[in-house]
């Protein structure tokens, strides 16, 4: 059919055809056409489902069209189905982080009336730090949180800021998870604000013993705000950071790495171990060495001589906070808005707790 646009805005029919122009389309290709295919309701939700899940899309649609009995039956293309999780994603992100969070804070509340979460704002109402945890969590904590392992440096969320949990074990020495934060930077001012959130949601029960990484800002936080618990630092990083600091000796000498792990692990008396440590400063050269004389300065914050009569359930590192860090690893990726990481975060806490069970 030929049209033309006149003056006034009417189509005048210029010329028609009514005899088909091309071959219509073969039956194992109709199921192609535009006017065929729609994503069905029920199929809609099935990849809402597989999206929270962390399904592939390709995954799904060969999930569906098992179900449809083929390609041919499942009514739709790939790229109708791409489009249509593109859009939802879209549509999530439109919301903006803030109003996100609360709304889905909000929907955990009315779940769990114990769900306890607070978020952080500057000045211009943007979000700086966040904290959560479920009822579940806390109660765990009532019981296992005598010994918390804390550490900042998994990031795999879209903003690149530190993930920080709270994590601790039960009486089965499982790991168990009692809150978590996604903070804005790791200053003095965001560890203060996290520890003093911390307390208010476990009604003011400070851990006796909080292993962490070295970090000069969180360990001011952690006097300031855990006066009472004995702070101790991971070994292992203690002793990763002597490889790098101290390459040169650890090259050089076939004895200076067990020497050097006798100071983290072994040693029952306090005299004993200053001695030895003077011994080995002069042995290897190492009198004036920076980094020694600054781990030095926190000796008892990370040497087992000084740790023996703390309480920690048999952990010298932060490796449980670690572990957990493996296991979020599965389930949440760099792509995720605060929701989305919120929501897989969710479901590590399901499948940990399941294990448990």
């Amino acid at each position: 059919m030929t049209c033309h646009l006149q003056k006034d805005g009417m189509l005048h029919v210029v010329s028609f055809h009514g005899q088909h122009n091309h071959e219509f389309a073969p039956s194992p290709m109709k199921h192609m056409l535009r006017s065929k295919r729609k994503i069905s309701s029920a199929q809609k939700a099935i990849a809402n489902d597989a999206e929270r899940s962390r399904i592939s899309i390709k995954q799904t649609i060969e999930l569906l069209s098992m179900q449809a009995g083929g390609r041919e039956n499942l009514g739709f293309m790939d790229v109708d189905y791409k489009n249509h999780v593109h859009n939802e994603r879209r549509m999530a992100l439109r919301k903006g982080d803030g109003p996100a969070m609360m709304e889905y804070f909000h929907k955990m509340q009315l779940a769990d009336p114990s769900y306890f979460y607070s978020i952080q704002v500057d000045d211009d109402g943007q979000i700086m730090n966040i904290f959560w945890a479920d009822a579940r969590s806390i109660v765990d904590y009532g019981h296992f949180g005598d010994v918390v392992c804390f550490d900042t440096t998994y990031r795999t969320n879209r903003y690149n800021h530190p993930f920080a949990p709270f994590v601790g074990v039960n009486h089965h020495k499982q790991s168990i998870i009692f809150d978590v934060a996604l903070l804005y930077d790791e200053t003095i001012e965001s560890f203060k604000w996290l520890f003093e959130t911390f307390l208010t949601t476990m009604s003011g029960k400070q851990p006796r013993t909080i292993l962490t990484d070295q970090s000069a800002a969180m360990a001011k936080a952690i006097i300031e705000v855990f006066p009472k618990s004995n702070h101790r630092l991971c070994v292992w990083h203690i002793y990763q950071n002597a490889a790098k600091n101290l390459h040169h000796v650890f090259h050089s000498s076939k004895h200076f790495a067990n020497d050097f792990s006798d100071f983290l692990y072994e040693y029952e008396d306090e005299d004993e171990w200053l001695i030895s440590w003077d011994y080995m400063l002069k042995e290897y050269g190492l009198t004036d060495n920076k980094w020694l004389c600054s781990i030095f300065d926190v000796k008892e914050k990370w040497a087992m001589v000084y740790g023996r009569h703390m309480f920690t359930t048999d952990m010298k590192c932060t490796q449980r906070s670690e572990s957990i860090n493996n296991v979020l690893k599965k389930y949440l990726k760099p792509k995720h808005d605060c929701v989305c990481f919120s929501e897989h975060y969710s479901r590590v806490l399901v499948d940990k707790r399941h294990q448990e069970l």
